[in-house]
């Protein structure tokens, strides 16, 4: 090959990285637009960075990998709850050499806040992610209905708190809707929150919200005067 080739080569690679990054800067674009539009409507306030968030929470899928950060967050009130949403991501690298490669993980998160701050309970889907970092005698607890204890894997680090939520009707709420056979969640000091695999849409954060107040709407009052 002339060098001829190698200019018409170059030249070509140099215009599909230019047209990669086009497209991806318009598509950034349009999300920053929808997003503040949506933020605008409901009497939120929408950031596209901040890095501060992604150190906020400790157990799953925080603390993992390299690079982490948050964007696209949303701030404000829904049922009477101060809320707020962003995507979550982390890098991992595997390999080494020539076979080394970086894979970015991204995630959507959304939490409100408690009427007070309390231990740690982390309920999920049996067999979904249970690693929980950062947390300091947080174990896993069975309850008394076994086909609760089937459906879902349970920890805490306190027993009673965790009895207290998870009564009776809870369970048998839980085990019915079907938000919660696909969404976790955990009560971690002033926050609920939970999580899902993929970027954030805005779709994803009205149901997600709408799961967690259900949620809280469960717990018994006596729960956060306890």
């Amino acid at each position: 090959m002339g060098n001829t080739g190698y200019v018409v080569i170059a030249v070509a690679v140099v215009l599909f990285i230019g047209a990669v990054w086009y497209f991806q800067h318009k598509a950034r674009q349009k999300k920053i637009a929808e997003f503040t539009a949506f933020a605008a409507q409901r009497g939120w306030r929408y950031t596209q960075k901040d890095r501060s968030l992604a150190k906020r929470f400790l157990g799953n899928p925080f603390g993992q990998g390299h690079g982490r950060d948050a964007e696209h967050v949303l701030r404000g009130e829904h049922r009477g709850r101060q809320i707020m949403a962003f995507e979550y991501s982390y890098r991992e690298t595997h390999g080494s050499g020539q076979d080394q490669r970086t894979e970015t993980y991204r995630f959507t998160v959304v939490a409100l806040a408690l009427p007070a701050g309390k231990p740690t309970l982390q309920v999920s889907r049996e067999g979904f992610g249970r690693k929980l970092l950062g947390f300091v005698g947080v174990r896993d607890l069975q309850l008394e209905s076994d086909q609760f204890n089937e459906a879902f894997h349970i920890k805490t680090d306190n027993d009673r708190f965790a009895y207290d939520v998870l009564h009776p009707r809870m369970m048998e709420w839980m085990l019915a809707d079907q938000r919660a056979q696909s969404t976790p969640f955990r009560f971690e000091r002033g926050d609920l929150m939970t999580w899902n695999r993929g970027k954030i849409e805005l779709a994803n954060v009205d149901w997600m919200l709408e799961y967690l107040c259900d949620v809280v709407d469960q717990v018994p009052s006596f729960v956060w005067k306890s």
